[in-house]
């Protein structure tokens, strides 16, 4: 019965991570067809570029799932290291977040929140034996630091929320003590305030989160429009394809709002069904974590049901007018390479452990020695 459990796990993980992706391709061809006539009279230009991105992801799931996911262990920091190279590099290109290949463009910042992660699943693991003391945490929060001076670099504040709380997340499973996680937040608060602070733009999207209506045809038009398409979508939507506000009245509607997008095409239904979908990701995650007895495993895991959840929290949030406007793609959703790559490559090391584990539970039961009653 437990085997039999496991190995549903794994399933739920490639149905729901399937059906996103799928419905997530529909809504960029949806979404995004009015800027792709803008930009070059080709109506499927931002499909086609997202086709090539699954393609690449794709082969990149196949490619992870050839391999033990623990053969990557060993290389987890020279993995982080190279990322972390890259994520500066735009600036000395003339590009702000991206670096340019050919027809593409590729944003280290979306591969060092995966990469952090690997890094941190496989330190915790080596220092377990000594995460009682705050020294122990000093490392990585240095690396942190370091993420977070980079993105500002790059007017990034989005991404550097989205590691903070998914190291938070970590360090709660690791067994940080409460004290020292308290002392992290309250850190990380402040951090948050400073930089909102340092950059006037970012304080007027606070006072447009307060009171969008004061400006409702600049700093609050897009979310007024945000919330006009979700109110609109009603309970079953308009029908696909059939959304208004995708139509230029609001602003990145393929990017960093495409669930109004998923509010007004599908109504209350479809929305809640992404959530479920997500839902089962994470909730899965977190089941793994239960399951294995690999500390490496675990945390790298939980990190990755926290890279999903937070992304997708985040992203609902701004869109539903719950915290303050920052551009947050959607996972599998939102038009952009380097996010959609990025979180395919998650998911196939989410199905590679999830595999690893159903193998594991299959290889012990098999080992039982059969005892004879006669």
């Amino acid at each position: 019965m437990l085997l039999k459990k496991r190995f549903s796990l794994y399933f739920k993980i490639l149905i729901s991570g399937t059906m996103l992706i799928l419905i997530g391709s529909v809504f960029v061809l949806s979404s995004s067809s009015i800027y792709g006539i803008s930009r070059t009279g080709n109506p499927a230009y931002y499909f086609e570029k997202h086709m090539i991105w699954l393609i690449l992801g794709i082969t990149g799931i196949w490619l992870i799932n050839k391999k033990d996911i623990k053969s990557i262990e060993r290389y987890s920091f020279h993995i982080f290291l190279f990322s972390l190279f890259l994520l500066p590099l735009p600036r000395f290109f003339g590009e702000l977040r991206w670096i340019r290949l050919g027809p593409l463009s590729f944003q280290p910042a979306e591969l060092v929140k995966f990469t952090f992660i690997i890094y941190l699943a496989d330190y915790f693991k080596r220092k377990q034996v000594n995460m009682g003391t705050f020294k122990t945490l000093i490392v990585p929060l240095i690396f942190l630091l370091l993420i977070t001076g980079i993105l500002q670099t790059q007017k990034d504040i989005g991404t550097f929320v989205i590691i903070f709380f998914t190291f938070i997340l970590m360090t709660f499973l690791a067994g940080v003590k409460m004290k020292h996680i308290t002392l992290i937040i309250l850190a990380g608060i402040i951090l948050i305030g400073g930089l909102i602070i340092m950059f006037p733009y970012r304080v007027q999207r606070i006072k447009t989160y307060l009171n969008p209506s004061a400006d409702t045809h600049g700093s609050g038009y897009q979310t007024i429009q945000s919330l006009i398409a979700m109110r609109s979508g009603g309970i079953i939507g308009k029908g696909l394809g059939a959304g208004e506000r995708k139509l230029k009245f609001l602003p990145e509607a393929h990017k960093d709002y495409i669930y109004a997008v998923v509010g007004e095409e599908l109504g209350f239904i479809g929305t809640a069904f992404i959530l479920f979908l997500f839902a089962i990701l994470v909730f899965s995650c977190f089941t793994i974590t239960n399951l294995t007895s690999d500390a490496y495993l675990k945390f790298l895991t939980a990190g990755i049901g926290g890279l999903f959840g937070f992304q997708f929290l985040l992203h609902a949030c701004v869109v539903l007018n719950l915290v303050p406007a920052k551009g947050t793609t959607l996972p599998f959703f939102s038009v952009g390479g380097s996010s959609f790559l990025i979180n395919i490559l998650a998911l196939g090391v989410l199905l590679n452990i999830a595999r690893k584990v159903c193998m594991e539970e299959s290889i012990e039961r098999a080992e039982i020695p059969f005892i004879s009653l006669h």
